[in-house]
């Protein structure tokens, strides 16, 4: 009996042991099939980012024809998701609240109001003809812009239906990145083959401008960023192929778009992308109380030594660093002129879409020069402003805001996916860092690509199921 007590001991212990290990596995199993997605959730988080490579690629949807067509395949796209979910779920899971809601109803109210209020006098044009008045300058481009707010809208909502489910936020990323990833390399061969609309030595990446380009550029290297470092955490918990070939893909979409943004040679889209990257890494080393991983630094490092060295953007981006001041001083000539346009009408501006009209009024022999060519102010913040007047622009700015900071307020509750939120807050550091000197959000599809950014970020750690 004391001989075979011992053998019967060790027998259920590597009994109970066998049992551990099987019900381990069974749980890996579990959370395996629970973090893939359902083709439903593919296709609603996988249409919009098409949506958005095609209209980056073909100028950004910038012409008004263009800019409607976009506009009504977003709005399509909203509501297919309801014939796809259950309508009441899906209704539930795309509510942004009645703060976000509110605010940006009060901001399309203000721009019908410009369009519909009857207003004359010697700071519109509809003094000196016999016409209705009204308070836009520009009744049909402030049409436009309305209706492209609310195509913002819905692709907000989309980002909002896949932002419910922790699931769907890291997938939504993925799936942005691979189309980045899509467009990117499309954009070097059309910049290798002289394929671009406008040419010179900068990437464009399709649209009319390298400046819109980076933007694009600089969101895309954040949010690679920091699915480099979620991929980086996961490979020392078990070192898979899966998680080995996430971490490749990563670290490659961190080369690939540090060289598209060193190839638009921008100045300022470059330093948005840094001040972003940097805010990304200080805020996930403090919320994680733990060192950058040696590796990700290297990678990070290795990848931006090599395409400082292969891209060949360097060249124009020093030369453009040496036209810093002359550039600074047109600008200051255009945000000098159109902040006197907001002193003009500053309760409702002159009318979303009005710029162009604004702008030929402003010209003088003094600022022709600075003013002959452009079709935006440079400052999204001076033109909102202008074109939309205090009561107009406050509310849009606040929504934003209140986006932004329910995002950064529920990124630490996250138990999963905290880095990919703390990525999606750190691209709005480089939209709205960038919007001071250019006029990306001006394009319709990268508006579209940071709303749909912003719906993620928003509704990302609401719902209970992370």
């Amino acid at each position: 009996m004391d001989l075979a007590g011992p053998a019967i001991q060790r027998d259920g212990d590597t009994y109970r042991g066998e049992s551990r290990r099987r019900r381990n596995r069974q749980v890996r199993r579990s959370r395996s099939r629970a973090e893939q997605l359902a083709p439903a959730d593919y296709a609603v988080i996988g249409v919009p980012a098409a949506l958005l490579v095609i209209a980056h690629l073909l100028g950004g949807a910038a012409q008004p024809a263009a800019a409607l067509w976009f506009s009504a395949a977003l709005a399509l796209a909203l509501a297919s998701l309801f014939l796809i979910d259950d309508r009441g779920r899906a209704l539930g899971q795309v509510w942004p609240g009645n703060g976000v809601v509110s605010l940006f109803a009060a901001v399309v109210a203000v721009a019908a109001w410009t369009l519909l209020a009857p207003a004359s006098g010697a700071n519109t044009p509809w003094a000196a003809v016999q016409a209705r008045g009204a308070i836009t300058w520009d009744k049909s481009a402030t049409l436009i812009e309305i209706v492209k707010l609310l195509s913002l809208a819905s692709v907000f909502l989309l980002g909002c239906f896949a932002g419910s489910v922790s699931q769907r936020v890291t997938g939504g990323v993925k799936l942005i990145l691979m189309a980045g990833a899509v467009w990117g390399v499309l954009s070097v061969l059309m910049m290798a083959a002289g394929l671009q609309p406008r040419q010179d030595e900068r990437l464009t990446g399709g649209f009319l401008s390298a400046n819109s380009a980076a933007t694009v550029c600089a969101i895309l290297l954040v949010l690679s960023v920091a699915v480099l470092i979620t991929a980086r955490r996961g490979l020392s918990k078990g070192r898979s192929v899966r998680r080995r070939l996430e971490l490749a893909a990563a670290a490659f979409c961190v080369v690939l778009f540090t060289g598209c943004l060193l190839a638009t040679a921008s100045r300022m889209g470059l330093t948005a992308g840094v001040v972003a990257v940097s805010a990304l890494l200080i805020w996930d080393r403090l919320s994680q109380r733990e060192k950058l991983s040696r590796r990700t630094l290297f990678v990070a490092t290795a990848g931006l030594v090599l395409t400082v060295l292969g891209v060949g953007g360097a060249d124009a981006l020093l030369a453009r660093i040496d036209s810093l001041d002359a550039d600074a001083a047109n600008r200051s000539v255009i945000f000098a002129a159109h902040w006197r346009a907001f002193l003009d009408a500053p309760l409702f501006g002159h009318g979303l879409g009005s710029f162009s009209a604004v702008n030929a009024q402003l010209m003088t022999p003094e600022n022709y020069g600075s003013l002959r060519s452009i079709r935006a102010a440079h400052n999204v913040y001076i033109q909102w402003l202008e074109e939309a007047g205090v009561l107009g622009a406050l509310p849009m700015f606040a929504t934003i805001g209140l986006v932004i900071a329910t995002a950064v307020r529920r990124a630490p509750r996250l138990r999963r996916g905290g880095t990919i939120q703390r990525g999606l807050v750190a691209t709005s550091v480089v939209v709205l860092l960038h919007g001071f000197t250019d006029y990306a959000l001006q394009v319709p599809s990268i508006a579209a690509l940071w709303a749909y950014l912003l719906g993620l970020q928003f509704m990302h750690g609401r719902v209970r199921r992370q």
